[in-house]
């Protein structure tokens, strides 16, 4: 058993060696009992500290099971899904092809919600 508290502020790298953020909020799918995404601010390793105010703020979330989940779309925020995360210690470090096919995926999906455009039928009178 792990406190979440341990997560907060761990810094995230992908496996060639490149800084993603610092997490500030971790997603739990209660129902699973487990993780299912870390959040982080997309951060430069310039800019890697992040306010207490940002961390109570958003520390926590709880959700239903994966299938019902709609992301939330926040702007410079970015979702790393448990499943992409292949090592957690004094950082977080993240498989970078499968967190590339995550984005794309998501990316692809996005997009297909853009063109799905509906129609008001239009009364004649």
């Amino acid at each position: 058993m792990v406190n979440l508290s341990t997560f907060y502020d761990l810094n995230i790298y992908n496996t060639e060696g490149k800084f993603i953020g610092r997490v500030n909020e971790v997603v739990l799918n209660i129902k699973k009992g487990r993780i299912s995404f870390f959040k982080t601010k997309a951060l430069t390793e310039d800019n890697r500290n992040v306010g207490l105010k940002d961390v109570f703020r958003n520390s926590l979330r709880l959700v239903p099971e994966e299938e019902d989940v709609n992301p939330v779309r926040t702007e410079g925020i970015i979702d790393i899904p448990y499943e992409v995360v292949t090592a957690v210690g004094d950082v977080i470090l993240v498989d970078q092809d499968k967190f590339t096919q995550y984005q794309s995926s998501n990316q692809n999906k996005i997009n297909a919600q853009k063109r799905t455009v509906v129609k008001k039928p239009v009364m004649k009178s």
